[in-house]
C-alpha cells in the first residue's frame, strides 16, 4: 500500500544528504561537523534563542573548534577556541575582518564612515592618551557611566538622575542589541523581503527600522548640533567632537558625518558577583588599605592594585558582556587544518566559551581572581591568558574603547570595595539571600535585576566618604 507520509519523509532525508553532500567538500577539503541540518531551513531549529553559549559550548566539546552551521542561505562557522579565533581572525584579519550583510536597520553608513570612526575612536581612547580622560572619570557626583561617555564625547554635563540624553543613550543600546544579533530578523535570512510591502508576513523589521533610524537621526544630529553651537559661541567643554571639530577649522578634511557617527556609537555602545565572594572582598580590601590606608583609591594606585586588577579580569572571564562576540564575515574561501571555509560565512567566537575552556583556565566554573596571580603573589601572572583579549573581540574589529572600559572598570570596583560592603539581601527574617546568577539573553548579555546591600565598611570609611565630598 502506497504511503504518502513515509515517501515524504524519505524523500526529506534524501534530499537534506544529498545537500550536505554537495556542499561539504571543496577540493577534497570537508566543510567541518555540526549539528546535521534540517532540510531548507538547515540548523535554524537547532540555535537557542535563549542562553545560546551555553549550547555552542556543548557543540565545541562534541564537534570540535571549528561548528559548521547553516540557517536558510547563511553559512556560519561557530569558533570555539582562543587559539583558533587568533589564528584566524588575527592572523588572517585581512580576510576575517569584514562586515556581515547586516539588516537594513544598520545598513546606515558607508564603508568611508566606518574606516574613519574606528581611527577617530583609536585616536582618542588608545592606551597612551586615555589617561586625559581621568578627570571625568572621577566625577564630584559619582554619576553613571552614561554620564562619563557624555561628558567625555560631547563635553556635556549630565545635571539630574535621570537626563534626557542619558535615556536617548540607553534606549539606543536596546535598538543596537536588538539590530545586531545575527539572525534575529527574518529578513537576515530571506533578503527578499526588504523589497515587498508592509503587509506581507514577516516584515515587522520594517517598523522597528523606521523608529530605529528615526532615533539615531535624533540621537546624532542634536548632540552634534550642541557642540557646534557651543563651538561657535566659545562655550563648548573639552570633547572628542570639539577636537575634531577644531582639527577641520584648522586645516584637517575629516568627514563630519563619520565624527557623528564616531560620537553617537561611543554612548550606545561585579557587583552581584561580590555579593556571594565574600572572602575575595576582604582580600581585595586588605590590598586597598595596605596600599591606600587613610584615602580613596586613585588611577595611580593601579600598578599596586593587583588583586583589584585580577578582580576585573575575572569578572570579564566569568561572564562577557558579549557572549558570542561581533559577527565578523569571511570575504573569501579558506582553510585551515584540512577544514573548508566557504566564503560569505558569518564568523561568531564563542567568547563564554573560550573564557570557560578547562584547557586555558583550571576550574573555569569556580569564580577565582586568584588564577591570575603569579606565585610570589605580588602581581600578574603572564602566563595564564588575559580574558581582556577575548572578551574585547578580535582582529582589526577589537572594541577601541577597551583602554577606557578597563580603566573605568578599575577606578569603579576600587572606589566601591574601598569603601563598601557588597552584601547579599535580607529575607523576612534576617537571613541572607543567595541569588541565583540569571543573565539576559542577546548579543548583549548583562545580569537580570537583582538585590543587594551596599553598607559602609565601617564609621571611618563612612567620614571617609562624607570628608570627600566636602573637598
Amino acid at each position: 500500500m502506497y504511503n504518502s507520509t513515509a515517501y515524504l519523509n524519505h524523500s526529506t532525508a534524501v534530499a537534506t544528504m544529498l545537500i550536505r553532500y554537495s556542499t561539504s567538500q571543496v577540493n577534497g577539503l570537508k566543510l567541518p561537523p555540526g549539528p546535521t541540518p534540517s532540510f531548507f531551513v538547515g540548523n535554524m531549529h537547532d540555535i537557542p534563542i535563549a542562553q545560546e553559549w551555553n549550547t555552542f559550548t556543548k557543540w565545541t566539546k562534541q564537534f570540535g573548534d571549528i561548528v559548521y552551521l547553516r540557517v536558510l542561505g547563511t553559512k556560519m562557522l561557530l569558533l570555539g577556541s582562543y587559539r583558533v579565533a587568533n589564528e584566524l581572525i588575527v592572523k588572517r584579519g585581512a580576510i576575517y575582518s569584514d562586515r556581515p550583510i547586516t539588516s537594513p536597520m544598520l545598513e546606515m553608513e558607508t564603508m568611508l564612515t566606518i574606516v574613519f570612526r574606528r581611527r577617530l575612536f583609536e585616536q582618542h581612547l588608545r592606551y597612551s592618551v586615555v589617561d586625559r580622560h581621568q578627570p571625568i572619570q572621577i566625577p564630584p557626583d559619582n554619576c553613571t557611566i552614561g554620564a562619563i561617555i557624555l561628558d567625555i564625547v560631547y563635553g556635556y554635563r549630565v545635571t539630574s538622575e535621570r537626563d534626557p540624553w542619558v535615556e536617548v543613550g540607553e534606549q539606543s543600546g536596546r535598538y543596537f542589541e536588538k539590530c545586531a544579533k545575527p539572525g534575529a530578523w527574518a529578513v537576515d535570512v530571506l533578503p527578499f523581503l526588504r523589497y515587498v510591502p508592509t503587509w506581507f508576513p514577516f516584515t515587522e523589521w520594517k517598523v522597528f527600522a523606521l523608529e530605529s533610524s528615526a532615533h539615531r537621526t535624533y540621537r546624532v544630529n542634536d548632540m552634534f548640533k550642541m557642540v557646534q553651537a557651543a563651538m561657535k559661541e566659545g562655550t563648548a567643554n573639552p570633547s572628542m567632537v570639539l577636537r575634531y571639530l577644531e582639527e577641520n577649522k584648522n586645516g584637517a578634511d575629516i568627514p563630519e558625518e563619520a565624527i557623528m557617527d564616531m560620537a553617537s556609537a561611543a554612548y550606545g555602545a561585579g557587583v552581584q558577583t561580590m555579593t556571594k565572594h565574600r572572602s575575595i572582598q576582604r582580600k581585595a580590601q586588605e590590598e586597598l588599605d595596605r596600599v591606600c590606608p587613610d584615602r580613596l583609591p586613585t588611577f595611580d594606585d593601579r600598578k599596586n592594585l593587583h588583586y583589584i586588577e585580577a578582580i576585573g579580569m575575572e569578572v570579564g572571564r566569568w561572564h562577557p558582556g558579549v557572549p558570542q562576540g561581533i559577527a565578523h564575515r569571511l570575504e573569501k574561501d579558506d582553510s585551515f587544518e584540512g577544514k573548508f571555509l566557504p566564503k560569505g560565512s558569518l564568523i561568531i567566537p564563542n567568547i563564554w566559551g573560550m573564557c570557560h575552556d578547562e584547557e586555558t583556565y583550571r576550574s573555569p566554573d569556580v569564580f577565582d581572581p586568584d588564577r591570575f596571580i603569579n606565585a610570589k603573589g605580588d602581581g600578574l601572572d603572564t602566563s595564564v591568558l588575559d580574558p581582556r583579549q577575548m572578551i574585547f573581540g578580535f582582529g582589526r574589529r577589537q572594541c577601541p574603547g577597551r583602554p577606557f572600559a578597563e580603566s573605568q572598570f578599575f577606578y569603579t570596583m576600587a572606589l566601591i570595595l574601598k569603601v563598601f560592603d557588597v552584601l547579599p539581601p535580607l529575607d523576612t527574617q534576617g537571613k541572607e539571600v543567595i541569588q541565583p546568577e540569571v543573565y539576559r539573553s542577546g548579543i548583549v548579555s548583562l545580569p537580570m535585576s537583582f538585590s543587594c546591600r551596599i553598607i559602609p565598611r565601617s564609621n571611618d570609611m563612612a567620614e571617609l566618604i562624607r570628608r570627600t565630598e566636602h573637598e
